[in-house]
């Protein structure tokens, strides 16, 4: 059953054991960094810290298992949402999954996912404006010690497209730079950064929203690997198995979810200079370089009459990040497989925060395929900063690190099996120099087959299937425990 807002989440935590709640007083900038940062590495519970010195209760590592997670999305494993998306995703009339999702698609193939169009919202309990706005107030971050501000980690950018009605949606880190200002610390390779240049062309500011809080399943959709023509609030739906309801902006022309905790109003003028926004840490625990960001001036903040001010802490593994990128991984299978059919799982381990490293098994039909789908996975989202991609055959657990290396050490010859090559730099790899390609890397560790180097195919050591049903049969009577 959907959540209606992130309050009767956070009881159905707190029912369940998965909440706890921090009621000494804390800095929430860095103090608050590092309790989160030692509970999620201990794989505890999400924190309420209601003493922050400020009107609001800030709330950290609410995603940061995959149980909570799970919880989010109201199954019972992440299996059971892959499940319901391969359902959407069959084709019906040679209609696609994606063009389901698209604002041209007919209106009775995607009526349960779409948005619903409300008046008026809980997130517009409270307006704010001109002298009342200050960003400072905020119980947000400050997730580099040496950075001059504090950072909004954990917020939804809703940015107006000029194509099309439904906004480009995904989640930034955003500076504060003073009381009505924020740095947007996007990308070069994300779309909002192309839509400035667009604007500029025709003299516009480009509206902008940034939503905390609501439904964690829409934090989901909005981090989720997808392309920009799909609709976020749809997927949210989809995640939730019940629409969105949003509400029209009170200043710009957006729409936001009604049930969110904060909103905050602006827009980013592209004829402005971008500003240096300071290092910010990664989900692999390092510190980028500083960077060129937008400007984005606040005219309005709108919030629920007690609201919660949600974060995610970054830093070493685990953490909330790299959790949430694992697990949407998990969900999206059934869409990857519709780009590489052959492919049978994947896994994005823990070590790489669910972003630098991917392990992908396949069915192996013929010589060279290994490379060919890990050209095409880097095509794909949820691959395009695996700086390492390890390809292994269907018999290989991915998601067990031990078969995986095994399957290395016994499979590949470094001088066959092992390319190189540029890609995209990573704008959170800190081993990456600034302005520069980054380099990735396959490594085949497929069993070898005709065709490949060497001059015979290479079978693993095996039983016949006889035998192992037999022995599996007589184990209990074989006096040897359990298996």
């Amino acid at each position: 059953m959907a959540n209606r807002g992130l309050a009767d989440f956070l009881e159905e935590l707190q029912r369940a054991g998965e909440l706890r709640r921090v009621e000494v007083a804390i800095d929430p900038g860095q103090e608050a960094v590092e309790i989160t940062r030692r509970t999620a590495n201990s794989g505890g519970p999400a924190l309420l810290f209601t003493a922050t010195g400020g009107e609001m209760p800030l709330l950290t590592n609410l995603l940061g298992s995959e149980n909570r997670v799970c919880r989010a999305l109201g199954v019972d494993s992440l299996d059971d949402m892959a499940a319901r998306i391969a359902d959407v995703g069959r084709p019906a009339e040679q209609e696609g999954w994606f063009e389901r999702l698209k604002p041209s698609a007919h209106a009775a193939a995607i009526g349960k996912l779409l948005p619903r169009r409300v008046r008026s919202g809980a997130c517009q309990q409270v307006l704010r404006l001109g002298g009342d706005i200050d960003l400072t107030a905020l119980p947000a971050m400050q997730t580099s010690p040496d950075g001059p501000g504090t950072t909004l980690t954990a917020a939804m950018l809703f940015v107006a497209d000029l194509d099309t009605p439904q906004p480009i949606v995904g989640r930034y880190d955003l500076q504060v730079l003073g009381p009505d200002r924020l740095a947007v610390c996007w990308a070069d390779h994300d779309e909002v950064a192309a839509l400035l240049p667009q604007y500029a062309r025709r003299g516009e500011k480009v509206p902008v929203a940034a939503v905390l809080g609501g439904d964690p399943a829409m934090l989901l959709a909005a981090m989720a690997p997808l392309p920009p023509e799909v609709n976020a609030c749809a997927i949210a739906g989809l995640f939730r198995d019940k629409p969105i309801d949003v509400v029209a902006c009170r200043d710009v022309d957006l729409a936001v979810p009604a049930d969110a905790e904060i909103v905050i109003e602006g827009y980013i003028d592209p004829a402005e200079p971008p500003v240096e926004a300071s290092a910010r840490c990664t989900p692999l625990g390092h510190y980028t370089s500083k960077q060129r960001a937008a400007v984005m001036h606040v005219v309005a903040i709108t919030h629920r009459a007690n609201p919660v001010f949600p974060a995610i802490v970054p830093g070493q593994p685990p953490n909330e990040e790299g959790t949430i990128n694992r697990s949407l991984a998990r969900v999206l299978l059934p869409l990857a497989k519709i780009s590489l059919p052959e492919l049978v799982d994947y896994d994005l381990p823990t070590f790489g925060a669910g972003r630098g490293w991917a392990t992908l098994s396949i069915e192996k039909t013929y010589a060279g395929q290994a490379r060919r789908v890990a050209h095409a996975a880097w095509g794909l989202r949820q691959f395009m900063f695996a700086k390492f991609l390890v390809v292994v055959d269907a018999d290989v657990d991915v998601h067990d690190e031990q078969q995986v290396m095994a399957a290395i050490a016994a499979s590949v010859a470094p001088a066959h099996d092992v390319e190189i090559q540029q890609g995209p730099p990573d704008p959170l790899d800190a081993a990456t120099l600034p302005n520069q390609l980054g380099h990735r890397m396959v490594i085949d560790a497929t069993r070898r087959i005709t065709g490949e180097h060497g001059s015979e195919a290479v079978d693993s050591a095996t039983v016949t299937e006889e035998v192992r049903r037999l022995v599996e049969g007589r184990w209990e009577e074989y006096g040897l425990g359990a298996e």
